[in-house]
């Protein structure tokens, strides 16, 4: 596989305060990557240094081959979809209009709102189970009815590179299953490559091809889930004891609090 991504000596502070310490990562295309740590480890800071809403101090990041820096604004959002926790609308959009916004990077001006670009909108909402409420303002739904909106605009815009922040955190467990469904459907299809953020041990573990452990602005670990996701590797970065539980029927494992 070819690299999707390459983070190379990436640090970055708030003012004095460091965020990310000479992080070094590399994905390939059409993988899955858990980003797991503590509060404050820097996960979103990562993010938002992917999607260029802030400037490292150090280091370079790769996509798709070339400097993201090298990206006009049009061309990165192309190329890299984002699916943030939750988010406000400063404007009275519908559902329709948030999802029709993820479309405006592949248009011409004046042409978004075409036939066929209406038909995407509704087939991606059909897909994402967001259909039903297309005409309602995206301010007045649920936060999981949000999440599903941010994820079906992400979808919209068809981008190689999704980002996703705790993008499970606000939905019950039919829609969590529809979404990593959805997810993983997409990438079969498409080839496309999902980086997330999240605190779900047990979610890392079923979904991500790899995960990297951050704490501290720095990456401790990365490997698959079994490799890194061990207890004693837990206990160190959130001090907090963990035990891992086998299903006897499906051999599959959980992670546990110890209370």
């Amino acid at each position: 596989m070819l690299d999707c991504l390459r983070i190379s000596d990436l640090s970055f502070s708030y003012g004095e305060r460091p965020a990310l310490r000479d992080i070094s990562l590399t994905v390939k295309e059409g993988e899955i990557l858990g980003i797991l740590g503590p509060n404050g480890a820097g996960k979103t800071t990562l993010l938002k240094c992917l999607l260029r809403t802030v400037t490292p101090r150090d280091g370079d990041i790769e996509l798709l081959g070339k400097s993201i820096s090298e990206y006009d604004p049009v061309e990165l959002a192309r190329k890299v979809s984002y699916v943030p926790q939750e988010t406000g609308m400063p404007f009275p959009f519908s559902v329709f209009e948030v999802v029709v916004m993820g479309r405006y990077p592949h248009c011409a001006p004046l042409t978004f709102e075409s036939a066929s670009e209406r038909e995407l909108v509704h087939k991606i909402l059909r897909r994402t189970h967001t259909e039903e409420f297309a005409d309602r303002l995206f301010n007045e739904l649920s936060g999981g009815e949000k999440q599903r909106v941010l994820l079906a605009r992400a979808i919209a815009q068809d981008a190689p590179l999704m980002l996703l922040d705790e993008p499970t955190s606000n939905l019950d467990i039919k829609h969590m299953t529809i979404l990593l469904r959805l997810l993983i459907e997409r990438r079969e299809e498409t080839g496309m490559t999902l980086i997330f953020v999240t605190h779900d041990l047990n979610l890392a573990t079923a979904f991500a091809d790899r995960v990297a452990l951050i704490k501290q602005g720095e990456i401790k670990a990365t490997g698959s889930p079994s490799e890194v996701l061990t207890p004693a590797r837990i206990q160190s970065i959130y001090d907090t004891e963990v035990s891992i539980v086998k299903d006897p029927e499906t051999s599959v494992q959980y992670f546990a609090l110890n209370l």
